[in-house]
């Protein structure tokens, strides 16, 4: 098992902190740092042996190494399951099947360059210690064929076409936020994306509503067009992208990094600690600690028994729903603690599959493919099932054997989807058909499968009724001294870009200073 231990000479003695973060994912992490560069003394306090919460990597030999019943508290720590394998998992283990693959918990290809917000963090860091991040190209395939997204400011020729027969206005969709205001942005939070390309007249070509449907998808982490909030995407377009086309590190807009994601987050750690930040492995808060109405300290379970830190800033990085797991209900007002547990998020499936061959084009191995239906709406689903997926190998060569590949997917679901056994069934045995219709002999270049299932991948959807200024405020309200960072928290952007954006707004209201967002 691999083991991240605690920064060397920390002194349990020492319990006083200026501020202490719950939770060492891509949020609390974001947040503690640059509280650690302005020369707060932080603690950092995580459950598991690792860091990244959800951008979380496991070596295949890992699993091996220590077994499935191992390899299910990983995924139960990170509100996943596997569903089902191929072959069963118990053979997979006993064949040594894995070994050799990095597999990501969770689908992270990483946006613009690899940048996207972790670009802004990193400036105000100071830079991280080298880590390498591989990119390329995507595209939508639809109907049987494939169309290239929007590079730069390249327009594949055929929507190109499409759009000016039907006078179609298809480029507003990645234009028109650069030339709105914030408060523009704010005001289309509660618009979707479907009453824009009505509005639009983007819906009279099923091609290009598709193709920009399926972006919206990929980045609001959404099936349904109805529920997507432009908003949200168009103030990820201006924000994220925008700048970095600006500063010329716009070269790809998709990525994996080397050796897994969690490479990233252990590159944040060496650069917290190096700060002087404090970060604790193994260690689960049992009681954020309140007097009152003002935070003291944190109640922990750690390796060495129960210790209380005292603090008078506590960052929750934990999902804003499980607040009141740690938080008494009494300190807040009767109705917030139900209007927060009621905030949904969104799941996914996500298929790891190891192949002994390529039996699609190089160039197309190396993008980032999506389709807007891999299942109906009338199969049972909240809506048409969406997929993106990527030959992971193909673009970082570290994460298979060599003279194998690793095939990783994306497919959304709500949360009551991803918990429903017969839908899950559906989709798991759907996926190798749809993928065989793309590309004939994929079945037969597949050695093994694991169809593993998140129920909260996004802790709170981008939706028109929760995006942006609608989440939780990142400053609590009610109890002084608390916070909030990760992706339930205000902060906008999808996956880990929304959590480090989350961690960079906390940040300033803490330390009052200006990072950018607000």
């Amino acid at each position: 098992m691999l083991k991240i231990h605690s920064k060397k000479g920390l002194d349990m003695k020492e319990k006083q902190y200026d501020a202490i973060v719950v939770g060492a994912g891509v949020g609390g992490l974001t947040v503690g740092t640059l509280m650690a560069k302005e020369g707060l003394r932080v603690l950092i306090l995580e459950q598991c042996d690792r860091p990244g919460g959800r951008a979380l990597s496991i070596k295949g030999k890992e699993i091996c190494d220590n077994g499935f019943d191992w390899y299910k508290k990983v995924l139960a720590a990170q509100y996943s399951y596997l569903a089902s394998s191929q072959p069963d998992i118990e053979t997979i283990i006993k064949n040594r099947m894995l070994d050799g693959y990095t597999l990501d918990i969770g689908y992270h290809a990483l946006s613009a360059n690899g940048a996207g917000y972790m670009l802004d963090f990193e400036d105000q860091i100071g830079g991280l210690p080298e880590i390498k991040k591989h990119g390329g190209m995507w595209g939508n395939y639809y109907k049987g064929k494939l169309y290239h997204d929007v590079a730069g400011s390249k327009i594949d020729p055929e929507l190109k076409r499409i759009a000016k027969e039907n006078k179609i206005p298809f480029f507003s969709f990645y234009a028109d936020a650069h030339m709105m205001t914030d408060e523009q942005l704010d005001a289309l939070e509660k618009v979707s994306f479907k009453q824009w390309a009505d509005e639009k007249g983007i819906s009279k070509s099923d091609v290009i509503f598709n193709h920009l449907h399926s972006v919206a998808t990929l980045f609001s982490t959404i099936n349904s067009p109805e529920d997507i909030s432009i908003g949200e995407i168009f103030r990820y377009f201006k924000t994220a992208f925008g700048p970095k086309l600006m500063r010329g590190v716009l070269g790809y807009v998709g990525g994996f990094v080397e050796n897994g994601v969690m490479e990233w987050s252990k590159a944040v750690v060496e650069k917290y600690r190096g700060l002087g930040g404090d970060i604790l492995y193994n260690a689960k808060v049992k009681k954020v600690l309140i007097e009152n109405g003002a935070v003291k300290g944190v109640l922990v379970d750690t390796a060495e028994g129960e210790q209380t830190f005292t603090t008078g800033k506590v960052v929750s990085n934990i999902p804003a729903q499980q607040t009141f797991k740690v938080i008494d209900k009494a300190h807040f007002p009767a109705d917030y603690p139900e209007k927060i547990e009621r905030m949904y998020g969104y799941g996914s499936y996500c298929p790891y599959i190891g192949l002994n061959k390529l039996v699609m084009p190089e160039d197309e191995a190396k993008m980032g493919l999506k389709n807007t239906c891999v299942l109906p709406k009338s199969e049972g689903f909240d809506f048409d099932v969406y997929i993106c997926w990527n030959i992971q190998s193909a673009l970082d060569p570290t994460s298979a054997p060599t003279g194998k590949y690793l095939y990783t997917g994306y497919l959304p679901l709500t949360e009551k989807e991803a918990t429903t056994p017969e839908l899950v069934k559906k989709i798991v045995n759907r996926l190798p058909e749809f993928m065989e219709e793309v590309y004939p002999g994929f079945k037969a270049s597949m050695d093994w499968k694991l169809d593993v299932v998140c129920w909260k991948l996004e802790g709170v959807a981008k939706s028109i009724s929760q995006a942006g200024t609608q989440k939780v405020p990142v400053k609590s309200e009610h109890v002084r001294g608390l916070y909030f960072a990760g992706d339930t928290a205000r902060g906008y952007g999808v996956a880990m870009d929304c959590a480090i954006v989350s961690g960079m707004i906390c940040a300033g209201e803490i330390l009052g200073k200006d990072f950018g967002f607000h």
